[in-house]
């Protein structure tokens, strides 16, 4: 199990919009493309989940995560590195609904391959001080008020990325599967879908959650009532947030059986309910997709490449967090050997005879990259509880 697939998006939190009338809304819009005609093909990798691209500051090159459901940020130690200027600061809230001053700069200027976006601004956030963001070795995030610029091609399975000004310049097929997006603060896109058969509003199309795609509440217990949605199962976990973690929340994990887009129809969609998330599509699911994001039309278009949806949800029921120099078990998910045998907090010593006992961040970065079983259906945890040390084996178990 890949710790990725258990991180969900935490940064589209962080954007920067605080209250209806802040003047944050207008300062978000600012910026410009240097050229009036343009095309460029970059390449992205993959990194924990994420889509990370050079960028060129001031001269010189950086590694930014690309994040559709989120504003431009960059981390305090770079905005230091290149003498960020403070233009304002926005009290906001994160998933969590914790508080925080968030200040924001603008940068003259950001290149990626050969187009230059000038005079865009970015939020300034302690990004470090998540172990998992600290672990991809960035300097920011990319996000939609700086690509609303531009028409975006993304062609996942080439790890490609096409930027123009003009969809004539791109090869788009004669059909095509066709969304006008709701663009919200920050130019960050959402969609209307059918769930079910029901409309539901405000999907945020988020290449910023490498995870599972997330569902509102309020929508997932009303599909419960009208007994549309009847396969789900209850977990709990330490909740991510743009300004660091809280106490357990109650999450679900659950299926949609049927999501249309127009007239697009996917089966079985692994989904996700979180406390105060809103509803989501995330890049596992965009992947089995051409997508081309176009702003000023407000349109974007899907070109399907691999089937999404008929999915499963397998599970050992639980997930490591790393905190204070160890790893302790935090995602707790119910109907598994783990519920039955594991506490949230327990502290890992091993895992399938691996030592985590006095694990450095390092080390952590590594398990969060590569995951730490190998896909067996039977995994050995020890633990350490009250000063005993537990040793279990845990059932990988077939929830959805």
């Amino acid at each position: 199990m890949k710790l990725t697939k258990l991180f969900y998006s935490i940064i589209t939190v962080v954007l920067l919009s605080s209250c209806a009338g802040s003047k944050i809304d207008s300062v978000l819009k600012q910026g410009n493309v240097l050229q009036e005609n343009f095309k460029t093909t970059i390449p992205f990798n993959y990194v924990n989940g994420w889509i990370v691209l050079e960028v060129e500051i001031q001269n010189n090159t950086y590694n930014f995560i690309l994040d559709t459901g989120s504003s431009n940020i960059i981390t305090k130690e770079f905005a230091k590195k290149i003498n960020s200027k403070v233009l304002g600061a926005e009290t906001i809230k994160d998933i969590n609904h914790t508080e925080n001053s968030t200040e924001y700069t603008k940068i003259n200027s950001i290149k990626i391959g050969n187009i230059d976006f000038q005079n865009t601004i970015a939020g300034i956030v302690d990004l470090n001080k998540i172990t998992e963001i600290a672990c991809v070795k960035i300097d920011g995030f990319i996000g939609s008020n700086l690509m609303r610029k531009a028409i975006w091609d993304f062609d996942f399975q080439n790890k490609l990325i096409t930027i123009t000004n003009d969809e004539t310049n791109l090869n788009i097929p004669s059909e095509t599967i066709d969304s006008k997006p709701y663009i919200g603060t920050a130019g960050i896109p959402a969609i209307t879908v059918k769930i079910n058969g029901n409309k539901i509003l405000n999907n945020t199309v988020d290449f910023g959650n490498g995870g599972v795609n997330l569902l509102r509440g309020d929508h997932f217990n009303n599909q419960k009532e009208e007994h549309l949605i009847t396969e789900y199962v209850r977990g709990t976990e330490k909740a991510f947030g743009g300004f660091g973690r809280r106490e357990s929340k109650v999450f679900y994990d659950t299926m949609i059986n049927e999501l249309k887009i127009g007239d697009h129809t996917i089966n079985r969609i692994h989904t996700r309910v979180k406390s105060g998330a809103g509803n989501n599509l995330g890049l596992d699911f965009f992947k089995n997709y051409r997508v081309i994001l176009n702003w000023n039309k407000k349109r974007i278009r899907m070109i399907e490449v691999s089937k999404a949806g008929n999915d499963t949800y397998n599970s050992y029921g639980f997930a490591p967090i790393y905190e204070d120099g160890g790893l302790y078990v935090n995602t707790i998910i119910e109907k598994t050997s783990a519920f039955k045998l594991l506490k949230q907090n327990d502290k890992i010593v091993s895992i399938n005879n691996t030592s985590y006992a006095n694990i450095t961040e390092a080390q952590y970065c590594d398990v969060f990259r590569n995951g730490y079983d190998n896909e067996t259906d039977v995994l050995s945890i020890t633990i350490l509880r009250d000063g005993e040390e537990l040793t279990f084996e845990l059932l990988k178990t077939k929830l959805l």
